[in-house]
């Protein structure tokens, strides 16, 4: 099992993952309740999803403590932007081909160093917890008749609002558009 971050593989980052790395089902949840004094339980208002960690166990196997050295600034240096600020970079794991997740470093990166060998825990966060896919689907159309229809249909289990673009090509100034986006009610 292994990962890439940022377009990197792990071997290309100098680390091996260890069997230990916690990957969640779900991200924890937000939950909405009111408790009011003199009254057992509470009321609850639902609940949302909230940010997915992630805990890579990682390890870099060096020669020795030089080379663990520069592997390390390696690794650090691509976890920051150009400010040393954490940056946003792409999470994928060979156990889900096709998917990627959206993450930057988040916490603290302690690492415990014998000679050329170093292991740590990589703390990484997710704030759009659910994984995008690689495919983009894209449909072009040009309308030519009024009214139009067009049914998108999503391959996800989550509702997803598609992104409509309206480009006028003609010299015709279009009057009285009208989208509409309609789910189906549970």
């Amino acid at each position: 099992m292994s990962f890439i971050l940022g377009g990197r593989t792990a071997r290309q980052l100098g680390v091996v993952m260890k069997g230990s790395s916690q990957r969640p089902i779900l991200p924890g949840t937000n939950d909405k309740t009111l408790t009011i004094p003199s009254k057992n339980g509470a009321w609850d208002f639902g609940a949302d999803v909230g940010t997915r960690l992630f805990s890579l166990d990682l390890a870099f196997i060096t020669k020795d403590y030089v080379m663990l050295q520069q592997a390390i600034s390696n690794f650090a240096a691509h976890l920051v932007d150009s400010y040393g600020k954490p940056r946003k970079l792409e999470l994928r794991f060979d156990a889900r081909p096709g998917q990627h997740f959206i993450v930057r470093y988040s916490g603290n990166l302690p690492i415990e160093r014998i000679a050329g060998f170093g292991q740590f825990t990589l703390p990484l966060v997710a704030f759009d917890p659910y994984a995008r896919d690689n495919r983009e689907s894209l449909l072009e159309t040009t309308l030519t008749t009024s009214p139009y229809e067009r049914i998108i249909v999503s391959n996800g289990n989550i509702r997803t609002e598609p992104v409509i673009v309206l480009t006028n090509q003609g010299s015709t100034t279009i009057t009285n558009f009208k989208i509409t986006n309609e789910y189906q009610l549970e």
